[in-house]
């Protein structure tokens, strides 16, 4: 397990330093993108370690950023049916709610708290709308900060859900990488 979340630390620094590299408007994960994600991201790291290059070793920033940056990196991925904005999006998402899920079941009872208090807000007919949305809005920020989420993160429940129903399969090849 130690070696799971070590991992899961480390996809969280790509995350968030291959954020540039990534930007665009995006549409929500689908389950075909998540599925296909699966079936690739082994090669990819295979790829990656091809060319002595290593997530480990790479940390966080302009070494990890230039890793995914290439031109012969996007080549790889249009290989595979992917564009590097697409692909670093679904990756990006897929890794932040592996980590997002792995926390939530180590801590069940914390984040149905917070769940619960955001509830009772949205039903609460006394509070004004803009009073429940920064309410809310707190809440979420407080609830990304104990995940160790960038403030930023937008978590989309239909994507929770597919991440959610892969999560063992999405651990597995995340633990042999």
């Amino acid at each position: 397990m130690k070696q799971v979340r070590i991992i899961l630390a480390m996809l969280m620094l790509v995350l968030l330093a291959a954020q540039p590299v990534f930007a665009q408007a995006d549409a929500p994960l689908t389950e075909i993108e998540l599925s296909k994600f699966i079936s690739d991201w082994p090669a990819t790291v295979q790829w990656l370690e091809a060319r002595g290059k290593s997530l480990e070793s790479a940390g966080a920033g302009p070494a990890l950023y230039a890793m995914f940056a290439g031109a012969d990196f996007s080549a790889f991925l249009k290989g595979k049916g992917w564009t590097v904005e697409r692909f670093g999006y679904v990756a990006g998402t897929t890794f932040m709610l592996v980590a997002y899920i792995a926390f939530e079941l180590q801590n069940p009872d914390m984040l149905k708290e917070f769940d619960r208090a955001i509830a009772e807000i949205r039903a609460d007919t006394s509070i004004s709308a803009a009073d429940k949305a920064s309410a809310i809005n707190s809440l979420e920020e407080v609830k990304k900060s104990l995940l160790a989420l960038p403030t930023e993160a937008k978590l989309n429940e239909a994507e929770i859900k597919l991440v959610r129903a892969k999560y063992d399969t999405l651990k597995k090849i995340l633990a042999t990488d």
